[in-house]
This record gives C-alpha cells, structure tokens and sequence, in this order.
C-alpha cells in the first residue's frame, strides 16, 4: 500500500542522502523529468534537474544544512529535458540516525510554475489578475483584514477554493475566514498574523487546517501577500489542499520507521540482530568502564535444533525458535539484550554483572527455561542448549572479543558433548587460533595439491597375501611442518574443507590404483558430508571411468556418524552406490554406540571392526568372548569382516583363531609412501 501511494501522488518526493545522491524518485518526478527512478538511484541530484547556478546554489544550501538547521521550505527551477523549466515548491523532512546525525532528507514538492505566472500576469494587468483569479486550480481568496466587524471578513473568492471547502462562492463572501476554523482563530491572531505576512515580502507560507462545511477538517498549505487597492491593504491567500502530500509523507515515515525496525531486528523472532547487539554490546561496554562494572556476553546454541528441522519440518523448527525467542526474554531483565544471530544461535547481553556466579546462574536460568518441553503445531518439541559465556573486564572489553570468546566456550562444549554452561578460559584462545592457523594453510594445500596419499595393506590373516589397500591422507605443511590426520581431519570435517579434500583423495587414490593395476580393492574413507551430498554417486561414478578403473576395485569406507544424521538419505544414497557395484564398508564398528540395526538396513559388503575392540584380546575373556560376537554377528548377515590396529603376533594369532580372514595394522604393514609401496607390490604384497 506504502509504495502505491508513494507513486500515486500527484505531489513530486525524493529522498536524498546527506551527500545529496537519490535513494527514492516517484513517478511524479519521473514524469516530470523522464528520467528513470531505477536510473539514477545513487546519482546526485541536481545536476540531473537545475541549470549551473541553481545546482550551486543547492549545492551550498545543502551542505550548510545541520540536523539544527533544517531546510525547511524553498523553491528552485528544474529543467526537464523538453519544455520549459519547472518552478517546483519544497518542503523537506528530516531522518535522523541513531547518533543524532542526518541520515535522509525527504523532500515533497509542488509544481509552482502556473502559480509563479498567475503572479507574474497579476502585476501586469489587473484584469488578467482576475481572469487568473477565477481560473486557478487552488483555492483563491480576497481578504480585508481591517473589517472593523467581520474579522478577516472574506471579499471574494474563486470556484477552487469554495469548493475545496465544501461551500459555494455565496456562502463564504462577506464571512470571516473563521468559518472555515475550528475556533475564532483570526478574532484572537488576525492581527499578529498580518504583521508576519508584511514582513514575508511577496508571499508568506504557512500550514494550517480547514473545516468542510460537513465538519471535515483537512490540511491546507497557503500562501499569502498582501496589496493595496486604492488606499486599503487586503490579503490575497492561495490555498492547496494537501491531504494527499501529507498522506503520502505519513506512510514515507512509516516506511521509514519500519526499515530502520528490521535494519535492527531479527525478521524470524523480531528480536535484535546482530548490527543491533553491535551498537547495544558497545554502549554497555563504555558504560561498564565508566563505572567499574562488569557485564557478560552469553553465546547460546540450541542442541539437537537441526533434527527438529530435518525431521519435523521448517515450520516446526521456526516455531521452536520463536518460542524459544520468547522463552529467553521472558527470563530476562528489561535491561538485558536478548538477540538473534542467525541459525540456532542467540546471543544474551548481561550488564550490570554481579559475579561469574550471577552470570552461572542466568545461564542455568536460560538452560531450564529452555529445556522445559515446547508445544508447536500442537507438537511437544524437546531441545536443550549449550551456554559459552565470556566476562568483560577479564576476559576483554572489546565487543569483537567477547563475542569471539563465547564462542569458543561454546564450541568447547559442542566437543565434548552438549547441553552444559562453561566460561571462556585463556588456552581456548591459543586452541582456536592453531585450529585457524591449520585450517587457512590446509586450504592452502587443497588448492596447491601439496597434499599426498600412504597406502596401508590389508592382508589375509592367514596367508599374508594382500587383499587391499586403504588410502591414507598425509599433509606436510611447509610451515606448521607434519601435521597428523587427527589435527587436520577434524579441521576439514568442521570447516567444510572435508569435501575438497575427500574429493581429492577418491582421485588421486583411483589414479594410482589404475596406474598398479590393481587387482584387490584400494578403500578410501569417505565423511558423511561428502556422501550427503546428492551428487556424491554421480562424482564416484566419474572419477571410476576418468580412469579407467572398475567399480570393484575401489571400496569407500563408511562411518556410522552417517546413519545416524539422517538414516532414510543415507540408505538412498548409499543405495545408488551400491547400484555401482562400489563395496561398501562399515567403519570403526564396536567403537562407542555401534548400532546393530546399521548392519541390518544399509547396503554393506564388509564391516571394519575399530582398532579399540583387540586392547586385552590375547589375555582377557571377556574380550575374546565380545571380539568373538561381533565376527558371528558380521557372518550372520553375511558380511565381511576386516579388523584394524593389528600391532602384536599375539593379536594376528587370537585373531586367526576366531576365525578373522582380513586384517589390517602395523603388524602386517605399516602405511607407505607410493614409491615404497610399488616395492612392496613387486615382491608379491606378502606378509609373512
């Protein structure tokens, strides 16, 4: 409605920036101009309308205006591109920013050409006076101020100004312009009025408000002058309903009003946004070194949001967010800063801290607000959430920093588990600027091919003979020297960086299993971001046939993380895998929560049984017994078993006693560069 109405008006509005340049040009301007609004946004404005010495001196008006000395009303001449120029009447509204500072000036204005050239003939020719007098489109009206009975007693008028006012031409003259106020305006101010009208020269400009013969009042905008005829001064007023400007100029306020409402706030939960903790974080922070106080940042995650969404749908999740929007605000202070940061992520602003016990408190006070079931959609939802806090002045009095920090204690506890409350401590700092340090130089390795594969193998527990090999990622930094895959692997799985460098091992370990020739399998370890991916089967499926390589000659290795993100897209997935003819291989099963049903659903070729299940294989029963159950487990679905983290010959020998054909670890061959494992190759890929 907002923009209809901007266009729609006949009166001509633009805003402009304090540098002059144009952020609005309705279709009033536009037709007046023929220039484009889409254009010339961004353009300043007066060298596109006003001749040389208008430009300069709105260009000098301009830049003497200060939010304490506004504009206010003036007039300059625009020249459109065919006709003759436009004397345009302004009235200028100011926007303020936050700081007090000029943000936008929005000026309405009005074609007074016709009315320049009715004063003009005026001059000239009485009679061409009144001939203008009679056929103006605004209201005209003849005033004797000095009526000793009828103050401002009305002499004449034209059809525009008694029909603007709901009367006919009779029924005004020789009445006091007071019939048309709400009071006995001119009875009470007439004569300080007409003081300030001789001392506006040709024409005084003022605002006011009429009252309709039906008892409507409206705004009117007049101009006023005064004359003599013969030896009597009279007032000529020229009248303008504005209604429609001042419409217009409400609905830009409001418009205005509400895009500084959502430059502030978060469009989901209408709480602030980041720009607005910014600004709210640095005047509390000032503040609080003013004082000596303290105050607490608090980085809040939900736990588990993303399977609400996944499972539940967005509706459900956006539900959950406002409420949880809601929740945190109402346990909160009215002086505290509750805000949105995007995502599952808010952020609280605590001032006026007492200790780093208050800030534990409110923390658990957040937690349990939070943690209490939420009814969406008439469903119950359960989240909980994970709570970094960090403490200005100790832990910094930057806002970058604290934000920074809360992060950090936050992301710590998303390592170790989830729904708990830690503080920020010193070494997290040091953690994450070594993890920043790894992951901007292992970015840096992606890119360059600086990377390179080991290959370990995998034997037959009996005759030593080699049934496959597994590609292993190794990264030598030129300056963070050798870096291992458990600092780097973990990077790259956080960062994202894991799909570039997945992507590069699957091509250069089927390269070179093409380039041996291979004969067993060659696995490679794929993370449940690549194989997520919709076009993960598709990138197999390519790599395979750029070189030339068989799909049962490579074998991805699976981890259960996978299965437990989202089972259905897994088993799709891993199905049009399967439909490849790739083997697929469940990796560092029995390690932690192994789940039995992954066995039964997915479309597996092998198990790989984690490293952690052989620790007391040769001398505790209880191992034997749980290492024996899973080999009859894996035979019971029909699926091969290979067991990693083979170190001893007692283990190789318990294992080859269970019945375990595949094996895999130092015991039997320890990771290899190429060139050492093309040997290895040549002498029959043997173990003895």
């Amino acid at each position: 409605m907002t923009a209809v109405a901007f266009d729609l008006t006949a009166a001509l509005i633009v805003a402009l920036d304090r540098e002059g340049r144009i952020q609005r040009f309705n279709a009033a301007c536009e037709r007046l101009t023929g220039l484009r609004e889409a254009d010339i946004i961004g353009q300043v404005l007066w060298p596109l309308v006003l001749d040389g010495p208008e430009a300069d001196r709105a260009i000098e008006t301009y830049a003497a205006m200060t939010p304490g000395a506004p504009i206010g009303r003036y007039k300059n001449a625009w020249l459109p591109p065919h006709g003759e120029r436009r004397y345009i009447a302004w009235d200028t509204t100011h926007l303020l920013r936050p700081d007090g500072e000029l943000d936008l000036v929005v000026a309405t204005g009005v074609d007074v050409t016709q009315e320049r050239q009715i004063r003009l003939e005026r001059e000239e020719s009485e009679q061409r006076f009144r001939a203008l007098f009679e056929r103006s489109a605004d209201g005209v009206v003849l005033i004797d101020p000095h009526d000793p009975v009828i103050p401002w007693r009305i002499v004449d008028c034209n059809a525009a100004f008694a029909r603007m006012n709901g009367y006919g031409r009779d029924a005004l003259i020789g009445h006091s312009l007071d019939l048309l106020h709400e009071d006995d305006l001119m009875a009470r101010e007439g004569g300080r009025l007409l003081k300030w009208i001789r001392t506006q020269g040709d024409e005084a400009h003022g605002e006011g408000v009429h009252r309709r013969r039906d008892g409507t009042v409206f705004p009117v905008e007049s101009s006023s002058s005064v004359f003599t005829l013969g030896e009597r001064e009279y007032v000529l007023g020229i009248d303008r309903d504005v209604s429609e400007r001042k419409r217009a100029e409400a609905q830009l306020h409001q418009l205005n009003a509400r895009l500084a409402h959502d430059a502030h706030h978060d469009a989901l939960t209408g709480l602030p946004n980041r720009t607005m903790l910014m600004e709210r974080l640095g005047q509390e922070l000032a503040r609080a070194q003013r004082t000596g106080t303290q105050l607490a940042v608090m980085f809040v995650d939900l736990d588990d949001f993303k399977g609400v969404n996944d499972s539940l749908g967005h509706a459900v999740g956006d539900g959950l967010l406002q409420e949880v929007a809601r929740r945190l605000t109402a346990v909160m202070r009215p002086s505290d800063v509750v805000a949105r940061m995007g995502g599952d992520e808010f952020v609280i602003l605590v001032p006026d801290l007492i200790s780093e016990h208050h800030a534990s408190r409110i923390a658990r006070r957040v937690q349990e607000a939070i943690l209490t079931p939420l009814f969406i959609g008439g469903l119950s939802v359960g989240v909980g959430c994970s709570v970094g806090i960090s403490v200005c002045p100790q832990d910094g009095e930057r806002t970058d920093d604290l934000l920074r920090q809360a992060d950090m204690a936050m992301y710590a506890i998303k390592k170790r588990g989830k729904n708990a409350v830690r503080f920020f401590a010193a070494d997290m700092d040091a953690a994450a600027t070594e993890r920043l340090r790894i992951e901007t130089r292992l970015r840096a390795a992606i890119l360059d091919d600086s990377l390179s594969l080991h290959y370990q193998p995998q034997v037959d527990a009996l005759s030593g003979q080699l049934v496959g090999l597994e590609a292993l990622a190794r990264w030598t930094d030129a300056d963070l020297g050798t870096v291992s895959p458990g600092e780097f692997i973990p990077v790259a799985e956080d960062t994202g960086l894991i799909v570039p460098l997945g992507a590069w091992v699957l091509d250069e370990a089927c390269r070179q299993a093409a380039e041996w020739h291979l004969t067993v399998p060659i696995a490679v370890n794929v993370s449940p971001a690549q194989v997520s991916r919709a076009d993960f089967a598709q990138t197999v499926q390519d790599t395979l046939q750029r070189h030339g390589l068989t799909p049962d000659r490579l074998k991805l290795e699976l981890t259960e993380r996978l299965t437990m993100r989202d089972p259905t897209l897994a088993a799709q997935h891993l199905a049009s895998l399967h439909a490849l003819g790739v083997p697929l291989s469940l990796d560092d099963f029995g390690a932690g929560q192994s789940a039995v049903a992954s066995l039964m659903t997915l479309p597996l070729h092998e198990v790989k049984l984690d490293r952690s299940v052989l620790t007391g294989v040769t001398d505790d029963p209880d191992t034997w017994d749980g290492v024996s159950a899973l080999l009859a487990l894996a035979r019971g679905v029909k699926l091969a078993v290979i067991v990693e983290g083979v170190e001893t010959d007692a283990q190789l020998e318990a294992l080859r006693t269970l019945g375990c054909r595949a094996v895999q670890g130092y015991r039997t061959g320890r990771p290899a560069r190429p060139d050492e494992m093309v040997v290895h190759l040549r002498q029959g890929g043997t173990t003895p």
